[in-house]
């Protein structure tokens, strides 16, 4: 894959869901062999060198279609949306992998910002942000992805307030996804993949993503640091690889120097509660598969992690364990169909009935718990949990497509009995005109013994719609890469 021409590395935010959906098809499809798709948020270097390097919008089937059209969402350098929603919900909720933005109960009102601008070679800018207004004085506003970032396509620096997603699940992960808000921190990364040369030619593109982050204050350790690292590589158009890691340590009363970071990284915590160098390490790897047969592309994967550290075989050497997974099957094209597509995903950090050990710790007093803001920095099932996902899309036009998504998520140790929750979400987006997008949604909810205490179930309705106004300028220029 060439590299980009060079911009530096602005990059799709959580509100272009429909770009991401365009892009996980074209790559299950094999349109798209040397991107790597599992390291998000994607950078429109990336996304626009994997389409200039394949055939993907040549052809006239409908995924030459869909190559097209996100070929016109690479071409603005300068792109302002501005988003008006109503919503009306029977309770106030945070919808999983949104940004941590609530919904409040009853009706309400939304107002919503997305930029992104790569006017000049070497530097970028992206920013979001909602402001929510609920009838019943339930008001409040959410900074979303908002940062700078200087470099080349190989090496990028980017400062602000950040968020990540780590592996394939694409309804959930375990170890990074963007359900809770995003934090204050650095990153280091190479938004457009690297080509390795010589003896490890074998791995073919290669990426990695590195940042530094600092939690909140409101929490029993207060501003710990949040540090994350993942390792990604596709040997083939068939496989992408990827590793990857996260660690807690630091804050108030706590050791949070170099020394302490490499200590951490090295597995040398013993996590014995007082000491000023306790630790929360999660680390997994993930593995996914495509398969682009005509008749029926198949993609499958497979993500594992490890919430606590052992130790390999009774060495020194540190290792994962407590593991969870997630793991799932994706049809980009049903039947052959191209406008259809199925995925069904199972998820599951239930370990062995010894309770909730994943996402909290215990010895930190919570304090190191990976959380943010109250929300879950990884799958959003939360602790102790199972989920099994369906999710299917058909497209009316590469730039419009229905959704419909069923879950249940089982909950082991809210209660004294398990609860469990069934959710179905219909819903709708699609571009009205190159300016004008559109989307709706309606979702039911029914929890059998809430908070895990027996008795009647709960239900929860709710529904929402939106409507977009995007500006753009300088579309001449993205036309130069």
């Amino acid at each position: 894959m060439a590299p980009s021409a060079a911009r530096a590395a602005d990059l799709f935010l959580t509100g272009e869901r429909e770009v991401y959906l365009a892009v996980d098809k074209l790559n299950a499809m094999g349109r798209l062999p040397g991107f790597l798709a599992n390291t998000r948020p994607y950078s429109v270097a990336a996304v626009r060198a994997a389409l200039g390097a394949s055939a993907a919008s040549q052809g006239s089937g409908f995924d030459a279609e869909l190559a097209r059209w996100v070929s016109v969402a690479l071409k603005p350098t300068f792109l302002v949306r501005g988003t008006v929603a109503l919503e009306a919900d029977e309770k106030r909720e945070t919808r999983a992998n949104e940004g941590g933005v609530p919904t409040p109960k009853g009706v309400s009102g939304r107002l919503s910002i997305l930029a992104r601008e790569e006017a000049t070679p070497f530097v970028s800018a992206h920013a979001s942000a909602a402001a929510f207004f609920g009838e019943a004085g339930d008001d409040g506003t959410r900074v979303g992805e908002t940062a700078i970032e200087t470099g080349i396509p190989s090496a990028a620096l980017q400062i602000g307030k950040i968020a990540t997603w780590y592996g394939p699940g694409r309804l959930g992960a375990l170890v990074f996804t963007n359900n809770a808000q995003s934090y204050p921190g650095i990153r280091l990364h190479n938004p457009v993949p690297i080509a390795v040369p010589g003896l490890f030619s074998f791995l073919g593109n290669v990426q990695y993503d590195l940042f530094l982050a600092r939690l909140e204050s409101a929490r029993p350790i207060p501003d710990p640091l949040l540090f994350g690292m993942r390792l990604a590589a596709r040997p083939s158009r068939f496989l992408e690889l990827g590793l990857s890691r996260s660690m807690i340590y630091g804050g108030e009363g706590h050791d949070g120097g170099i020394a302490a970071w490499w200590d951490a990284f090295r597995g040398e915590n013993t996590n014995d509660p007082g000491e000023k160098g306790l630790v929360n390490q999660i680390a997994g790897f993930d593995v996914t598969l495509t398969l682009p047969f005509p008749s029926q592309p198949v993609q499958a994967y497979l993500e594992m992690a490890g919430e606590d550290q052992a130790h390999l075989l009774g060495t020194f050497l540190p290792f994962p364990s407590k593991f969870g997974y997630v793991t799932g099957v994706f049809l980009p094209a049903l039947f052959g169909g191209a406008a259809h597509d199925l995925r069904v995903e199972w998820a599951r950090n239930h370990w062995q009935g010894n309770g909730p050990a994943w996402y909290v710790h215990s010895v930190s007093g919570e304090g190191y718990a990976h959380f943010y803001r109250g929300r879950v920095l990884g799958h959003p099932m939360s602790t102790d949990a199972q989920n099994l996902s369906v999710q299917t899309h058909h497209f009316l036009l590469p730039s419009a497509y229905l959704e419909l998504t069923l879950s249940r998520t089982d909950r082991f140790s809210v209660g004294p009995e398990k609860e469990t929750a069934d959710r179905a979400s219909a819903g709708i987006v699609g571009w009205l005109s190159e300016t004008i997008r559109a989307e709706g949604e309606i979702a039911f909810e029914r929890v059998k013994n809430p908070s895990g205490l027996p008795g009647a179930p709960s239900e929860d309705a709710s529904f929402r719609v939106a409507l977009s106004y995007q500006f753009e300028a300088g579309k001449e220029a993205g036309k130069e890469d």
